[in-house]
């Protein structure tokens, strides 16, 4: 079980999928990552390989105006929306069932726009994708002053054009903050 950390519902437990790939991020990375981001009150949120929706839930338990998370499993979809109901939170969601490019590239074609977004693939994608392609993929869906955060295990020595960086170390695991700047 995954617990939200603070804000309206702090406490709220959120079921995770049993005997799944699912890698959910520890309370201790959590915590450090909304730490950093402050105050998340009326920001817009992507939540990409949502799983139970740990972060995106939690950011709306924060104060965010709206998340939309993307999943493409569809069990772990179910699972996700029951989370995102349970907590009261249907109405301040988009909730989408769908592969992370082609849903990423759609909300992007639209015009849609995130102050934050969270991008935590399975590590497994790292084998045929940089982080930096992630990055990329949802440039058209930020403007200047978004954060994209990423979580990996490799050390990351390329940039991304348009985009200062700052990385922090929990043991194997990393979590990059990507902040546009043009």
């Amino acid at each position: 079980m995954l617990q939200v950390l603070t804000g309206a519902i702090k406490g709220k437990r959120l079921k995770v999928p049993k005997g799944r790939a699912i890698r959910p991020t520890t309370s201790r990375i959590k915590k450090s990552i909304f730490d950093k981001l402050g105050d998340l009150r009326g920001l817009r949120v992507l939540d990409i390989f949502a799983g139970s929706g740990g972060l995106g839930i939690e950011s709306l338990s924060r104060g965010a105006s709206h998340v939309t998370f993307i999943e493409k499993d569809p069990g772990v979809f179910k699972l996700l929306r029951d989370n995102v109901a349970s907590c009261g939170f249907l109405d301040k969601a988009d909730i989408i069932c769908d592969d992370y490019e082609h849903a990423s590239k759609k909300l992007g074609k639209q015009g849609s726009n995130f102050e934050i977004v969270f991008i935590d693939p399975p590590y497994r994608l790292y084998e045929k994708r940089e982080v930096l392609d992630f990055v990329n993929l949802v440039t058209n869906c930020v403007d200047y002053g978004s954060i994209i955060i990423i979580e990996h295990e490799r050390n990351l020595t390329a940039e991304a054009d348009g985009f200062s960086r700052v990385t922090r170390s929990f043991g194997g695991t990393k979590v990059s903050y990507f902040k546009r700047t043009s």
